[in-house]
């Protein structure tokens, strides 16, 4: 069984005790512009925190565990200490040229100009805490979507995840990848991304022999 794309969500077949299907919502191009864009005006804490998830394919959680020293400006750099078993990475920062809405240096630097200091050493504070709590986080990406007219099926943060899995889906990235860029420790994590039809694999030979010859 092959997985269906349509309207942005993907059904992928998943082996148990009974055959199930499992749904994962991402957001198209257009709806993740006008996320950031909604992100950006809320501020700039939001709008460099839901960047730093979609670039990285970071879970909320550790988008609130981020630490400043995990930042390196100079080769910008920064390192995603994962969660649930993943494999922690360090990767280049996101720079989309002629867009500020992908500059993920910019987004920092915004949010550090005006982040209160306190005794703590998170990237994102709030006034009541030196860490902002993923319960708090959840409710400003809730509010956000809500703000950019996104769907309900896109309003939980997980789904910047599945869309920074599916922007390397269509842009032709491999499983290994993938699975790097995401963390994945296994493959089959992997694997519910990439799932192509015969009509994908036929497209990838032609264009193969196509190149060559």
């Amino acid at each position: 069984m092959t997985p269906s794309i349509a309207r942005n969500v993907v059904t992928i077949p998943k082996a148990r005790a009974k055959r199930v299907r499992t749904r994962i919502s991402y957001m198209s191009d257009e709806q993740l512009e006008r996320f950031l864009q909604a992100a950006k005006e809320f501020g700039p804490r939001e709008h460099a925190m839901f960047l730093f998830a979609v670039a990285h394919g970071a879970r909320i959680s550790e988008v609130c565990n981020l630490r400043i020293s995990d930042i390196d400006f100079k080769n910008e750099q920064v390192h995603i200490a994962r969660l649930k078993g993943s494999l922690a990475s360090t990767q280049s920062m996101l720079r989309v040229k002629g867009n500020a809405l992908f500059n993920e240096v910019a987004a920092f630097k915004a949010w550090l100009a005006v982040r209160e200091p306190d005794a703590d050493s998170y990237v994102f504070n709030s006034q009541k805490s030196t860490r902002l709590d993923r319960v708090s986080a959840y409710r400003l990406f809730k509010k956000i979507a809500k703000a950019a007219g996104l769907p309900e099926t896109l309003q939980n943060p997980h789904t910047l995840k599945h869309t920074s899995a599916m922007r390397l889906v269509h842009g032709g990235a491999n499983a290994f990848l993938i699975r790097q860029a995401l963390g994945h420790r296994s493959f089959n994590s992997t694997l519910a991304y990439v799932n192509p039809s015969d009509a994908d694999a036929s497209a990838a030979i032609q264009k193969a022999f196509s190149q060559a010859f």
